[in-house]
This record gives C-alpha cells, structure tokens and sequence, in this order.
C-alpha cells in the first residue's frame, strides 16, 4: 500500500500448469492494482501481466470473484490516472514509480478498457438474463476485456515524429 492509503498492488503468478493459450501463455505473472475508496473499501482498477524479463504485455480487467474488491464503475475510477502517484520507501519504491508511470502512460488506453469492462459486463448481463452481482460472481468470466501493449515501441511513438495517420497506442 502507498503511503497515502489510496493506492495498493502486488505481484503474483499462476502456476505454469494453468498456462493461458497463446498469446497469452508468454505472462510469468501480473500486477494487481486497487485504489481505495475515503471508507478504506478497495476497488481493482486494472491488472498488468509481465513476462519473464518484465516487459509488460497487457492490461486487463478482471471479474470481481476473481480479487474480492468492491466494484466501481469505469469513470469514477478513472478520473484521477493521469495524476497517479505511488508513494512507497523501501525495496517496492522503485516499482512503484514504475508502475505509476505505466499507468500516467496508458491512462487513456485504461480509461477505454474499464469502459470496455463495463459494457462487456452490461451485454452479459442481457445476454444471460443476469443482475451484475451474479455476473460478477460468474466463475465463467474471469477477464472481462484486455489490451495489448506493445513496450517499448508505445514508448519510442513519443520521440518519433508524428505520423500522418495516428494509431492508438494499443490495441484489443
């Protein structure tokens, strides 16, 4: 957790066995990130999946079964990316700068998946006859939506000189 209480993630990998089929099976492991509401009440913004050298891959969003958080809609959620800071000392210090960086970054890209999130969830819903806390509760879902990053080619875009056609910075 950083030190302003707002802000909590970590690490950790599944077991090789429950290896994602390609393109996905290249993830050693992700990232959690939470944000935490005035009432202390955790609510995931968004994962982060690395692979073994720690280049990261994609961003995703997954159920509510899947970290327990309190579910907050793509927009309140979203409103403060661009100002993220992790405050942390200590051996995490560093990666938490990082991974505030990563976010400042792909604000944006984050802000279009959680909305992306939530649609996904409302056509579920519809679909399958469903209140949200029962699709949140739908072990059949584990990830709602992700993105792909292309690092550190998403990165060099910045210094290289603009295109006549844009491209997003990543892509479903």
């Amino acid at each position: 957790m950083d030190s302003t209480g707002h802000w909590q993630f970590y690490f950790h990998a599944h077991d090789p066995a429950e290896s994602a089929p390609a393109p996905l099976n290249q993830e050693h492991g992700h990232i959690h990130l939470f944000r935490r509401d005035p009432q202390g009440r955790l609510s995931h913004l968004t994962g982060l999946s690395l692979d073994s050298k720690g280049i990261p891959l994609r961003w995703f969003a997954p159920n509510q079964w899947v970290t327990g958080e309190r579910w907050m809609d793509a927009d309140p959620l979203t409103r403060k990316l661009q100002a993220i800071e992790l405050n942390l000392r200590g051996p995490l210090a560093g990666a938490a700068l990082w991974l505030a960086d990563m976010v400042r970054f792909y604000a944006e890209d984050l802000r279009q998946l959680l909305l992306e999130r939530d649609e996904a969830l409302a056509h579920y819903c519809t679909r399958h006859s469903l209140s949200s806390q029962q699709a949140w509760a739908d072990r059949r879902v584990a990830v709602w939506c992700s993105k792909f990053i292309h690092w550190p080619q998403d990165a060099l875009q910045l210094v290289a000189p603009v295109s006549s056609s844009p491209q997003s910075r990543s892509s479903s």
